[in-house]
């Protein structure tokens, strides 16, 4: 009997995909914010650190190291009247390689802030590695009343680890509403097969691979302007410009790499945040 020639043939490998979600809802109890709700499960965990104040603290957990393509991950923030909560992460996330042929990680958290709650989304920077791909999408149901802090930071290879990027995909998207329309729709596509020549120009990041988006929408935003562009001139926050309008404070900052990026953040989130000590998981 003659043997059937194989070694033609395609060989597709299924690779095992992490599958995680989160939800946490907080509601008021006096002055002091307490759980009201919490799920967590496949590859997401939530920590609770304890700190000093009315407030409360999470840190997510991705305790699969890392997302490669075709993970997803599902959160859910419920922030009832009068609340204080700020959200932050155990570390960095990092983006893993992806085959040519993989689907992209992807990420969504939506979130809902009552009247006179207060939801900071303050995470460690998210670490792209070559050929890695991702579809992250945040979106924000607030009240006028209601006070969001927004941070994404993203670092495009870590030069201290001799890493330089060619092929990458990513579209990173933030949507709020404020009483129930939309007022701010932010978007990141970089897509490119030579990323790092594609950074060093002056229109797009001008040799830097750190990049951050801060945003505040709050009653006050707008009046902590001047005081921000004040502390841009420092020199640790060189690459940061600010703007506001329509009670949103927007800030974009570009650095050399993670840690000057870190630094500048160190300086600028305390005016935003009123003073407040950094999240648990910041602290050195």
């Amino acid at each position: 009997m003659a043997t059937a020639d194989r070694t033609s043939e395609p060989v597709t490998t299924t690779l095992q995909r992490a599958r995680g979600r989160f939800g946490l809802e907080v509601k008021a109890d006096g002055s002091r914010t307490r759980m009201a709700d919490l799920e967590q499960g496949g590859c997401c965990r939530l920590l609770f650190p304890r700190i000093v104040g009315a407030g409360m603290e999470a840190a997510t957990v991705n305790i699969s190291g890392g997302m490669a393509a075709g993970d997803r991950i599902e959160g859910r923030l419920i922030c009832g009247e009068g609340t204080d909560l700020l959200v932050t992460s155990q570390a960095a996330e990092r983006i893993y390689r992806a085959r040519p042929n993989d689907g992209p990680s992807e990420v969504e958290v939506a979130c809902r802030i009552a009247p006179d709650a207060r939801l900071e989304w303050l995470p460690h920077g998210t670490i792209f590695f070559d050929g890695s791909q991702l579809h992250r999408h945040m979106t924000v149901e607030m009240a006028s009343s209601s006070s969001f802090l927004f941070l994404e930071s993203r670092i495009f290879g870590r030069t201290g680890s001799g890493e330089h990027l060619t092929r990458l995909s990513v579209r990173d998207r933030l949507s709020v509403h404020r009483d129930g329309r939309l007022i701010l729709e932010d978007t990141l596509r970089l897509e490119s097969d030579d990323v790092t020549l594609l950074l060093k120009q002056a229109a797009v990041a001008g040799g830097n691979v750190a990049v951050a988006t801060v945003v505040l929408i709050a009653p006050d935003a707008m009046t902590l302007l001047d005081a921000v562009r004040a502390r841009l001139r420092e020199p640790e926050c060189a690459g940061f410009v600010a703007s506001a309008w329509n009670g949103m404070l927007v800030l974009r900052g570009l650095a050399a790499g993670g840690w000057a990026l870190d630094v500048a953040l160190r300086h600028i989130l305390p005016l935003l945040r009123e003073g407040r000590s950094p999240p648990s998981t910041w602290r050195s």
